[in-house]
């Protein structure tokens, strides 16, 4: 009877901390930082190989521009510069790759082009007179992902970084946007129809993972493979949620007063870089991340400087983590202790 006992009330002490080790299996926020301030629109950030830079996108007078920051927002230094248009940069160790188009051709229509160095002049990596974009590495920089239009909608296509293979991915025929790769380049996840899907590399076995009324947009794999953040409507605002490749555990991770799109992860996946859009203009923030070390051990990364909020849910989740495992010793001795006892009765 008394081991009866110790086993119920074992259950019920696990059912009261099931929320909260549940809450601490998802990345949380631990910190927020503005990285750029100024009247120019600035958005739409990649992390460098290193996570030492971010290069971000900036609307000037006269045209557009790919400028490169450190880490905390500091020696700000324009990259490239162009008359016209450019943005949707992914930078990796071969170089970055953007999107640009040029008003003074004849046929107008984005193009996706190379950076490899700052010393070299950017090439032209697509040639077709209609839209490419949306340009994003795989992981070991042997295969580009981008959209293609086609019959005026968008379809996902890859290539390799000498623009041969060129492989049509989607037949949708609508609305597909911003797609990009797995940790592993085994898998796609791309918004179509304002909900996010994840596919095979080859296009095959695509599976829904959002199905309601609000816009999905922007999903971006973390380094660990366990979780997928994206841009969402849903709370009125666009906020930065987060959702499992399975579909499970959507939730909210950043959520303020201001639109969130764009999220990027650090290759390290302890920071998240995003765009925010409030009293129309833009601004590039990031946010640190806290992950469960049961779930993914990244190095340690370089620490961000300017520090606008400190949430200490993080550490309270740990505390209660360190409880519940001091709880589950205890009741375990003692029912260890009691059949000890039991024996030595019948004896």
């Amino acid at each position: 009877m008394r081991k009866i006992k110790l086993s119920i009330i074992l259950i019920t002490i696990l059912l009261c901390f099931v929320p909260s080790a549940t809450a601490d299996d998802l990345p949380s926020v631990t910190a927020l930082f503005q990285l750029t301030n100024s009247s120019m629109e600035e958005y739409d950030p990649s992390w460098a190989p290193d996570d030492s830079e971010l290069a971000y996108t900036v609307d000037g007078r006269y045209g557009g521009e790919l400028w490169i920051m450190d880490l905390d927002g500091s020696n700000n230094v324009m990259y490239l510069q162009s008359t016209d248009w450019l943005g949707e940069s992914d930078w990796e160790e071969k170089g970055i790759l953007y999107t640009s188009h040029y008003s003074f051709k004849r046929d107008r229509h984005y193009d996706i082009w190379i950076a490899e160095d700052e010393d070299v002049i950017p090439r032209q990596l697509s040639t077709n007179k209609t839209d490419q974009q949306n340009p994003s590495w795989n992981h070991n920089n042997s295969k580009i992902l981008f959209l293609g239009k086609v019959n005026y909608e968008n379809e996902i296509w890859t290539m390799e970084p000498d623009t041969s293979n060129i492989t049509r991915l989607t037949f949708y025929q609508t609305k597909v946007e911003t797609p990009t790769w797995s940790p592993d380049s085994s898998r796609i996840v791309y918004s179509f129809d304002s909900d996010l899907w994840v596919m095979n590399a080859d296009g095959s076995n695509n599976i829904q993972l959002t199905n309601d009324s609000y816009e999905q947009l922007d999903p971006a794999w973390s380094p660990c493979g366990k979780w997928i953040a994206y841009s969402s409507d849903e709370n009125g605002d666009f906020d930065i949620r987060i959702i499992r490749p399975d579909g499970t555990n959507n939730t909210t991770l950043i959520q303020e007063s201001r639109d969130q799109t764009q999220p990027d992860w650090s290759h390290d996946g302890t920071k998240l870089a995003y765009t925010t859009y409030q009293d129309l203009n833009r601004d590039v923030w990031a946010a640190a991340i806290y992950i469960d070390p049961k779930n993914y051990t990244p190095p340690t990364p370089t620490p961000l400087q300017t520090q606008i909020v400190i949430d200490e849910e993080a550490k309270s989740n740990i505390s209660k983590l360190l409880i519940l495992g001091g709880v589950i010793v205890f009741l375990v001795v003692m029912v260890f202790i009691s059949k000890i006892i039991k024996g030595m009765r019948k004896k």
